[in-house]
C-alpha cells in the first residue's frame, strides 16, 4: 500500500508539480481514502521526502565510490562537488524534488536534522579537515567551509533552474567556474 501510495505522489509530482499536490488528490490516485494516506504517512511532508530517499541513497554511494582511490584533499572535493552537480544534471527531476523542493506550509514543518547526520556534508567537513591538517587548505571552521562549498554550487544549479526569467547560463556552463573558483578559495598556495 506504501508504494501504492508513493507511486500516486510521483505521477501527480511529475505531471504538475507541488500545485495540485494534495492528501486528497494522492488518496484519490492511488484509489485509497485519506485516513489509509495517514496511516502509512505521518504527513504530505514525510510523503513527498519518500519518493528521493532511493535516488539520493544511489547519490551517496555513488560519492563514496567516486573517492575510493583519492588521497589528496583538494581532488576528493573536486569529486564530490563535480559528482553532485553531474547528479543534479542527470537528474533533474529529482534534484529539483530532494534539493530544491519548497514546503508549502500547508505540508507541516519537518524535523531539522543536525548536519552531522548529512553524509554529503560529512565527507565534504571531512575532505576539508584533512587539507587543512596537511597545509593544504585555508584555516577556519571546517563545517562552515563545507556548508559554502555546497551552497556555492548548489546555488550556481538552482539559480539558472528556478529564476528561468533570466538569460542565465546553464547550470553545465556555470558549475565549472563556481568549483574552480570555490576551489581557489579554499586552497592555500604551495
Amino acid at each position: 500500500m506504501r508504494r501504492t501510495i508513493r507511486r500516486a505522489a510521483a505521477e501527480l509530482y511529475a505531471q504538475s508539480g507541488l500545485t495540485d499536490i494534495s492528501a486528497r488528490t494522492i488518496a484519490d490516485k492511488a484509489g485509497v481514502s485519506v485516513g489509509t494516506l495517514y496511516a502509512y504517512f505521518e504527513n504530505l511532508t514525510e510523503l513527498m521526502q519518500s519518493l528521493w530517499k532511493e535516488p539520493v541513497a544511489r547519490l551517496l554511494a555513488e560519492l563514496e565510490r567516486a573517492l575510493e582511490g583519492i588521497d589528496d584533499p583538494l581532488q576528493r572535493l573536486r569529486t564530490l562537488l563535480e559528482t553532485y552537480a553531474r547528479f543534479a544534471e542527470e537528474h533533474r527531476a529529482v534534484y529539483r524534488g530532494a534539493f530544491l523542493f519548497v514546503r508549502p506550509a500547508s505540508h507541516g514543518e519537518p524535523p531539522r536534522a543536525s548536519l552531522d547526520q548529512d553524509r554529503f556534508f560529512g565527507l565534504l567537513r571531512s575532505a576539508i579537515l584533512q587539507a587543512q591538517q596537511r597545509g593544504l587548505a585555508r584555516p577556519g571552521d571546517p563545517a562552515i567551509i563545507a556548508q559554502t562549498l555546497w551552497s556555492g554550487v548548489h546555488g550556481a544549479i538552482a539559480l539558472p533552474l528556478n529564476m528561468d526569467r533570466l538569460a542565465l547560463a546553464p547550470p553545465e556552463r556555470a558549475v565549472p567556474h563556481m568549483i574552480e573558483a570555490l576551489l581557489e578559495w579554499i586552497a592555500l598556495s604551495p
